[in-house]
């Protein structure tokens, strides 16, 4: 706090509230020294790294220095016509011999123990053969039966007998399956569907008839074929009801169990 601060009613004699280092007289500390050589050599070794950099450690056009002795051509002279060259193994110690040669021959260790044959024996003579003189062959013995016996032995002569051939049966014409009755006057039918096949229209009256099993007594089955828009279609019909109610009564029943029907 200054003295500005104090207000207009405090004494200007008092000591200052708070330290103020503008104030005249003021005690600084120790100079930066360190800061501003620190500040010289960096300075230096900028102006050294930017004259390095331009001119280089050597002065423009100067050869570079030679470092270590020269070395010396490393090409020799050849040799002399007619010259044999020199052998460059003839120091070496595996081609000379110390000892003088020996006119002795070398001794080989015998070798290993052959497995000698089996001796085989000597075969036994054979036994002289007696040869015996053949007995000539003999007629075989014939056997000569009288009459008698040849003809009680012969078997009795059976009486011949005549076949009659007689002409085989005219086949029978299979028999002629009656039409069904064709239903009466003003009689119902129920129609199931028309299908695209005859196949299929068998296939609904068959189903029809396993889901309604009591009510089919005394119904027939029909099918017609109609063409539409140039396609055959086959109506499956259960004929044989009475009357429309009862035809109504069966179509009604067989909706309630999932096919779809028409009195006709």
């Amino acid at each position: 706090m200054t003295d500005h601060d104090r207000g207009a009613y405090a004494p200007p004699n008092d000591a200052p509230l708070a330290f103020d280092p503008r104030r005249a007289g003021a005690r600084r500390g120790p100079p930066p020294v360190t800061m501003v050589l620190s500040l010289m050599v960096l300075a230096a070794l900028l102006v050294g790294g930017f004259l390095l950099y331009r001119h280089g450690a050597r002065a423009p056009g100067e050869a570079p220095q030679v470092v270590g002795a020269p070395v010396g051509d490393f090409k020799g002279a050849p040799p002399a016509s007619g010259a044999a060259p020199a052998d460059s193994s003839a120091s070496l110690q595996i081609y000379t011999t110390d000892a003088p040669p020996s006119s002795e021959q070398p001794k080989f260790v015998a070798g290993p123990e052959q497995p000698q044959p089996r001796p085989l024996a000597a075969p036994p003579p054979p036994a002289p053969v007696a040869a015996q003189p053949l007995r000539p062959a003999e007629p075989a013995p014939r056997l000569v039966q009288p009459a008698a016996a040849r003809a009680a032995a012969a078997p009795p002569a059976q009486p011949l007998v005549v076949a009659k051939l007689t002409p085989p049966p005219a086949p029978q014409a299979p028999p002629v399956k009656a039409p069904p009755p064709a239903p009466a006057a003003g009689a119902a039918m129920v129609q199931i569907g028309a299908l695209s096949s005859q196949a299929l229209a068998d296939k609904a009256l068959a189903e029809v008839a396993k889901k309604m099993p009591g009510q089919m007594g005394g119904t027939g089955r029909k099918v017609e074929t109609t063409e539409k828009d140039g396609k055959t279609f086959y109506r499956a019909y259960v004929t044989g009801f009475p009357g429309r109610a009862a035809a109504q009564s069966f179509c009604d029943t067989l909706k309630t169990k999932g096919t779809y029907c028409i009195v006709r």
